[in-house]
């Protein structure tokens, strides 16, 4: 019995050091991961964009901004499935986008095709990739570490879309500007992610709808005649939410035109 209960004492501290031991590692492991995923995309924007072209964009009422020149033919020697680039001035979002054939596979894969947490802003798997549908959707991670989509919860702020009401998404040849008009939490499932609309009025209720969730007043409203990018991302404080933004197009620019 004596021989048991030393064991038994000399056990628990091993089991605590075994512990602690997988804690620190799992910590690591995951401070690995980060590291990774910041180092890939910091390689890919220092790598696949060219030398940008002055014009006015971006924040309100500043001097003018530049145009993103993106290096297609090599980003889609990495990935096929690059299908363009988003830019989000008021979020500090620039990045690859991907289309993949199901809405799982980039949430664990990076634009560079290689497994990372940080996965890719990815396009909704139903959407086609010229952009041309009525509510194309877009997905992202809310990062703890400040990356990919976690900066649009900045445009909680109304002060934020004040300045930066736009954002811009780039495609061979073409860039596709986007006027901000609704951003909210909204639940998982909701409306905003409806990408089809078969039935007359369906879109303007649609429209309507999303534009009645806004969390403050933008001033600015979609019809039925525009086409509409919603981008969403996690509510890290309710896993049952997600922050969504709604931007109407206002423009499209062939890329040639800001060399």
């Amino acid at each position: 019995m004596k021989l048991m209960k030393r064991l038994s004492l000399l056990l628990v501290p091993l089991l605590s050091a075994g512990s602690l031991f997988f804690s620190v590692w799992h910590l690591l492991k995951i401070e690995e991961e980060y590291k990774k995923g910041e180092d890939t995309y910091r390689k890919m924007e220092e790598t696949f964009i060219k030398e940008p072209a002055t014009d006015t964009k971006g924040a309100q009422n500043e001097e003018p901004e530049t145009y993103l020149g993106i290096d297609f033919e090599r980003l889609k020697e990495i990935n096929p499935d690059i299908i363009g680039w988003i830019e989000i001035p008021g979020a500090g979002i620039s990045y690859p986008l991907v289309q993949g054939d199901d809405n799982s596979y980039y949430l664990t894969h990076m634009s560079s095709g290689e497994y990372g947490i940080h996965g890719s802003i990815f396009m909704d798997y139903h959407n086609t990739p010229d952009f041309s549908d009525s509510n194309t959707i877009v997905y992202g991670h809310n990062m703890k570490d400040g990356t990919m989509f976690a900066g649009l919860s900045s445009y909680q702020d109304p002060g934020v879309y004040g300045r930066y009401p736009y954002f811009y998404v780039y495609l061979p040849n073409i860039v596709l500007e986007y006027q901000i008009f609704s951003c909210y939490s909204g639940q998982i499932g909701s409306v905003g992610y409806t990408y089809l609309f078969p039935q007359t009025g369906s879109y303007q209720e649609f429209l309507n709808t999303i534009q009645s969730y806004a969390g403050y007043e933008t001033g600015i409203r979609a019809d039925t005649t525009d086409r509409i990018v919603t981008l969403s991302t996690c509510v890290n404080t309710d896993h049952n939410h997600r922050y969504l933004i709604h931007g109407k197009e206002i423009r499209k620019m062939k890329e040639e035109n800001h060399d």
